[in-house]
């Protein structure tokens, strides 16, 4: 029960940082004179040949988070790096994450300890560390727990537990299709320009923007190649940065040595 309410609390923290509603108006939004559209690239671009790109800090916020929707949209696979800091619980690890479902994910939870997420053929599996497997069989033993260290689990409730934990796996791609809209869906173009920097190696723009409950949070998109959005940070709660935008996500399924089936295990005891 707790580590269903665990993550839903952390899931719903990373999903908050998605809500690009922003501070102010940009101020010049409707001088079209500053897009200087040719300035970057077409929006056909193929990912594996970026444009020169550059020059986003000419464009105005809305002309910047059009780009952005535009290039978001057609994401098929990303890398996150996440990190949140909630009042459970701070989260934080990498998943990497595809449309086709295909996922590997390794996160730490404070004081809580370590676990992996794999996701390929419409199949999870769920791999905790020994501190963790406390959380997530939470009658294991001393010898149990040993017995299932370092092995991916299956089986009756750990099913379910798995297909929990993969929520880790779709947030992602949903961050990004929905980052610069409102709640309803709808294109929100509002916000104010800040620093040009780079984030993972990447020129950035960054938008001082606000979340769905008012908080500021600061977006950076990407000011080479495709506007893609880089990261969301909102102040010391936690951030979201994104990486390996549109490369293949390898997963390969667990052999059968790897993995214990907790029913069986079980049964075998009793």
């Amino acid at each position: 029960m707790r580590t269903n309410r665990l993550l839903a609390v952390t899931v719903l923290s990373v999903l908050g940082v998605t809500g690009l509603t922003a501070c102010n108006s940009d101020g010049d939004g409707d001088k079209a004179n500053d897009a200087a559209p040719a300035a970057s690239a077409p929006a056909s671009a193929a990912a594996s040949k970026p444009a020169e790109g550059g020059g986003l800090e000419k464009l105005t916020v809305e002309e910047i988070l059009t780009k952005m929707r535009a290039a978001n949209s057609k994401l098929t696979s990303v890398k996150a790096t996440i990190s949140v800091v909630d009042a459970e619980s701070d989260v934080s690890g990498t998943v990497a994450t595809d449309s086709s479902g295909n996922c590997t994910a390794d996160l730490s939870i404070k004081d809580q300890g370590k676990f992996s997420v794999l996701r390929t053929g419409g199949k999870t599996w769920l791999k905790p560390d020994a501190q963790f497997i406390k959380l997530v069989v939470p009658t294991a033993n001393a010898s149990v727990t040993n017995m299932i260290a370092g092995k991916w689990l299956t089986g009756g409730s750990m099913d379910s537990q798995a297909e929990g934990f993969a929520s880790f796996c779709d947030m992602p791609l949903e961050v990004l299709k929905s980052a610069g809209q409102d709640e309803k869906g709808a294109p929100d173009n509002t916000g104010t320009k800040g620093e040009v920097k780079k984030v993972g190696g990447v020129d950035a723009i960054v938008l001082k923007v606000k979340d769905d409950e008012g908080s500021p949070m600061e977006a950076a998109v990407a000011n080479e190649g495709e506007a893609y959005l880089l990261s969301v940070t909102s102040g010391d709660e936690g951030s979201m940065q994104f990486s390996d935008f549109d490369k293949p996500v390898k997963v390969t399924a667990p052999t059968a040595d790897q993995i214990v089936d907790l029913d069986s295990l079980t049964a075998a005891a009793g």
